[in-house]
């Protein structure tokens, strides 16, 4: 069996499930791997760590995802609901293993790993970024 790496096809799963479905106030929020540079509301998406796991019969991996959940503000505004919104909003799409379809591996688990909140005030921003971890098991298909 080839070794495959899964990096790739995750990050697709995740971009089909998520891309258009967040919406906010009547307004799709961007997500993927690359932003464009004007967005003020996006979901970035990044694998944090893909760890081996070969059972001898298969090989699997441990991934960890991280949706990084990101909305710039004015500094007058400084309101959290935006980016809490979007989290609630993110996390069901992604809780089934079933919906991250990959073509040469199967997602046996995904579940909510950790979330982490970081407010930032620049000189003209006030940055909310809500990071989502999702730890999932997946299987190279044979």
């Amino acid at each position: 069996m080839i070794n495959r790496d899964p990096s790739q096809q995750i990050l697709k799963a995740y971009q089909s499930i998520l891309e258009g479905q967040i919406v906010y106030a009547g307004e799709i929020i961007t997500v993927g791997t690359r932003i464009p540079r004007k967005e003020k509301k996006y979901v970035h998406l990044f694998i944090e760590s893909i760890l081996p796991n070969n059972t001898g019969d298969s090989m699997g991996y441990i991934i960890t995802m991280a949706l990084q959940i990101v909305v710039i503000q004015d500094i007058s505004e400084g309101d959290e609901t935006v980016a809490n919104g979007i989290l609630e909003t993110v996390l069901p799409l992604v809780g089934d293993p079933e919906a991250i379809i990959m073509k040469n591996f199967t997602c046996l688990t995904s579940q909510f790993s950790e979330s982490e909140f970081e407010p930032e005030m620049s000189e003209t921003n006030y940055i909310i970024t809500r990071k989502l971890r999702m730890s999932h098991f997946i299987e190279q298909k044979l």
